[in-house]
């Protein structure tokens, strides 16, 4: 089982993502670091933790309000962590820049998604196994610009992407992210028999219970940030998995 820690950037620094309602994230406080500089956090999540993997995302981007690629590439060349990233890319040209900047997979999130030809060309142009895509929902449904994509139920849509030849998906509720509601385990249990390619689950995980039950039904990953900032997962938790 995948613990992968959580960062979201947004003008610069490191905010506490809370329901998607990204106007309003503020810098997070953490208990693990006295500072919001992403640097700072990276480094604090992988000595204490011993994590050797990082989701971020990169908010500005994603929004279009600019990116944060340079401090992207300077949490790779400070940590060696293997690093995934939204930046909602939408173009080879974007994935490229992320693959250069030291970026080990690159997410490409439903949410900013024009179509499926894109992603085809992404895959493409990166290889299957440097290219992971966020099924991106809001309150369970999917959250997408395409209508058509927009239209899928997470399962219909799960089913698609893999024939598409996608290799590992992750599922984010950003309704959930950072409630502490608890992980989705219903969603999470009817995923996990219609496909056969690696899930990674996100959004509400409260503690090291609701990983060990998305764990016990054949869920592969999970990204956390509230839980570990707040100290309600702590190293001694993972020794249980």
């Amino acid at each position: 089982m995948r613990i992968i820690p959580v960062i979201d950037i947004m003008g610069g620094v490191v905010v506490h993502a809370k329901g998607g309602q990204r106007d309003h994230y503020q810098a997070i406080k953490s208990h693990l670091c006295e500072t919001s500089n992403p640097i700072d956090i990276t480094l604090a999540l992988k000595t204490k933790f011993g994590f050797r993997e990082l989701y971020i995302a990169d908010l500005d981007s994603i929004m279009r309000r600019g990116d944060n690629t340079s401090i992207l590439r300077r949490i790779y060349e400070l940590s060696r962590m293997k690093i995934m990233v939204d930046s909602g890319v939408n173009d080879v040209q974007k994935v490229r820049d992320l693959l250069q900047a030291g970026v080990e997979k690159v997410v490409v999130g439903t949410e900013t998604l024009t179509n499926l030809r894109v992603l085809k060309s992404i895959l493409e142009f990166a290889g299957e196994k440097r290219v992971i895509v966020s099924i991106d929902l809001e309150k369970g449904r999917v959250l997408s610009k395409n209508k058509e994509i927009a239209r899928m139920s997470p399962k219909i849509l799960a089913k698609r992407l893999e024939l598409v030849g996608v290799m590992e998906l992750i599922i984010l509720d950003l309704f959930r992210v950072g409630s502490e509601s608890g992980a989705d385990i219903e969603l999470a249990r009817g995923l996990v028999g219609s496909i056969s390619i690696p899930i990674i689950m996100g959004g509400g995980v409260r503690d090291i219970v609701d990983i060990i039950s998305l764990r016990n039904l054949g869920i592969s990953g999970v990204l956390v940030s509230t839980a570990l900032h707040t100290l309600k997962i702590r190293k001694e938790d993972l020794s249980r998995l």
